[in-house]
């Protein structure tokens, strides 16, 4: 049978491919009758069908898929269940992908229920990391849990593949039920999470997926000229070996100040100021000055940038629900970009940072959010950036990618979903910065290339109204900066901007 877009081999061949161990080279030559094992770069087809030919291959294997299921925990919540499964889901995106190991692979089945599978690994060290991830999600769910300890919040049960999944690819769903039902008449009278022939000593640790991040709270009073700094802990990373440049920030020391701003953006598409981005400000010591944007992230440092990302997301999330909540009904509300650093969104503690939009409502992601992901390393792969906007794509409406102007990133960017690429004028180096002139005559070229690969493209941080004029009228579609308008507490109204109003900048 070979492996449909649409089959259960396919599903979990998309996981595959973003948990693939690099290190170890597929053979040269495949067995007869066996598919050559995919690396990274293989196709999600030629993955899936050598999924399927591993775990089938042989009776006598007696391939089991392995279920991790939160019925207890979804039954224990009652009606809060609509309002937690999208965090709970992120939370077991986290904890799975910590544990399941490289070249394993899972996908979700229905609201509460995970399939893991492990084509290379024997069933007892299968069932090792099942159980790690079971135990690991009991810890983390179970302070939202409205129950006793005696009742586990997360169960594991096994399956043979041949039972599994029917002939025509599909999981055969009551049979699975089945599997996770036996799981639960087992834990009402043991209070055990797995049944026996599965308790296997895991031997793993006990971190949580969110192990140091303490939420900071935002002010409603903030302001540009007195801004409410949130005192953070230190990173404890080290500086990067190549940081040679005293300009350049270094790991969050121990009490830092983080803050949050909106940079008001215009939008070619309604021709209005209908989108703010969000822009850190980081301050280490009282009377240091305060760094703001991309230069708050020391290169190298995914610690750190694990750090104000969190802060980031965090601060608006909150910030754009209480816009919401002031809104007048029917009035128009604008769109917010989120910039978020290559370093934390390709790191596998992603999770960590985008779990609080899992508190915007669906329709909210799905129409205003938009993700810029910038600090994107030269030498990244096509396959490493697909992955990444990929993810950051579940998350929102559009995604953008900021690059530089040495960087050649327009035809890959149209290829895997982006929508736009642009620039920030503050990330620019010295050997980079011209007069407006010649600057007006860069962005006319680049806009001309984006045209022609088919997406759009911006410009952040303008600083004179001749520039700002300038890709106004010369077809970019956002731009944004203190030559277009002063940076805001928080996101605020739909502002008209008229492209004529920009002719005699």
């Amino acid at each position: 049978m070979s492996a449909s877009k649409e089959n259960v081999w396919a599903r979990l061949a998309q996981s595959l491919k973003t948990l693939w161990d690099e290190d170890k080279p597929a053979p040269a030559v495949a067995a007869p009758g066996r598919v050559a094992r995919p690396t990274a770069r293989s196709s999600v087809e030629s993955a899936a069908e050598w999924l399927e030919q591993m775990l089938a291959r042989d009776p006598a294997i007696k391939a089991r898929l392995h279920v991790v299921s939160l019925v207890e925990y979804r039954d224990s919540v009652g009606d809060k269940w609509p309002r937690l499964a999208d965090k709970v889901a992120i939370i077991v995106d986290q904890v799975v992908r910590r544990n399941i190991g490289r070249g394993n692979t899972y996908c979700r089945d229905g609201e509460d229920c995970w399939i893991l599978a492990f084509p290379e690994l024997s069933i007892d060290d299968a069932r090792r990391r099942t159980i790690a991830v079971v135990d690991e999600l009991g810890r983390f769910l179970y302070g939202q849990q409205q129950g006793g300890p005696d009742r586990p919040v997360a169960l594991a049960a096994e399956i043979p593949v041949a039972e599994a999944v029917g002939e025509d690819g599909e999981f055969i769903a009551h049979r699975i039920a089945g599997a996770v039902d036996e799981a639960r008449a087992y834990v009402s009278t043991s209070g055990l999470p797995y049944l026996p022939s599965a308790a296997v000593s895991a031997g793993m640790g006990g971190d949580d997926p969110l192990r140091g991040w303490t939420t900071l709270d935002r002010g409603d009073t903030a302001r540009r000229d007195d801004m409410k700094w949130e005192t953070i802990e230190g990173t404890g990373a080290k500086k990067p070996a190549a940081y040679l440049d005293p300009s350049i920030v270094g790991a969050i020391p121990p009490g830092a100040s983080l803050s949050l701003l909106w940079r008001p953006t215009w939008v070619a598409m309604g021709e209005a100021i209908s989108a703010y981005g969000a822009r850190v400000v980081r301050r280490d010591r009282p009377d240091d000055e305060p760094v703001e944007g991309c230069r708050a992230y020391p290169d190298g440092d995914v610690a750190t940038a694990l750090t104000l990302d969190r802060f980031v997301v965090n601060s608006a999330v909150r910030d754009i629900r209480a816009a919401a909540r002031n809104a007048q009904e029917g009035v128009s509300q604008p769109s917010v970009i989120l910039p978020l650093s290559w370093l934390s969104l390709a790191s596998d503690q992603r999770n960590s940072v985008v779990f609080a939009l899992s508190d915007l409502t669906q329709e909210t992601r799905n129409t205003r959010l938009v993700i810029e992901i910038f600090h994107i390393p030269d030498g990244t792969t096509t396959p490493e950036l697909e992955s990444v906007v990929s993810f950051a794509g579940t998350l929102c409406r559009e995604v953008l990618v900021r690059t530089r102007l040495s960087a050649r990133r327009t035809s890959v960017a149209a290829e895997i979903g982006v929508s736009m690429v642009g620039l920030d004028l503050s990330e620019f180096r010295p050997e980079d910065r011209m007069d407006d002139e010649q600057l007006l005559a860069v962005l006319e070229r680049i806009q001309r290339e984006t045209a022609k690969d088919g997406i759009g493209c911006y410009l952040w941080s303008a600083r004179h109204r001749k520039v700002v004029g300038g890709v106004v009228q010369g077809g970019f579609e956002m731009v944004n900066g203190p030559g277009l308008m002063k940076d805001i507490p928080r996101p605020a109204i739909v502002l008209p901007a008229p492209r004529a109003r920009f002719a005699a900048e």
